[in-house]
């Protein structure tokens, strides 16, 4: 009966990073960096459109102008997002109540 003797990476074991991890690390990092600018950069473009077509899509130029300022690595889409749905919220309910 033979028996396998699973091979130890002493890399590791001793907490070193292999260049592989280490890289996929730095990807990850440019990969995020790369698509906080693009959304900020189509964020901005929003300021191009007038006060009609932002409030329909249920946005003010306040959450545009907060949505730019906020911190960098704070998602600025997630808040417009919650924006436009607790403005739309609260249009409907208003609507019910009429």
């Amino acid at each position: 009966m033979r028996t396998t003797q699973p091979a130890l990476d002493l890399d590791l074991v001793a907490g070193k990073q292999s260049y592989a991890s280490r890289a996929v690390g730095v990807t990850g990092t440019l990969t995020s960096v790369w698509q906080q600018l693009r959304n900020r950069y189509a964020i901005g473009r929003l300021n191009d459109l007038d006060d009609r077509q932002l409030l329909d899509m249920g946005l003010k130029r306040e959450d545009v102008r907060e949505a730019i300022t906020s911190p960098f690595f704070d998602n600025p889409a997630s808040y417009l997002t919650r924006a436009s749905r607790n403005r739309a919220s609260l249009f409907f309910k208003g609507a019910r109540h009429d």
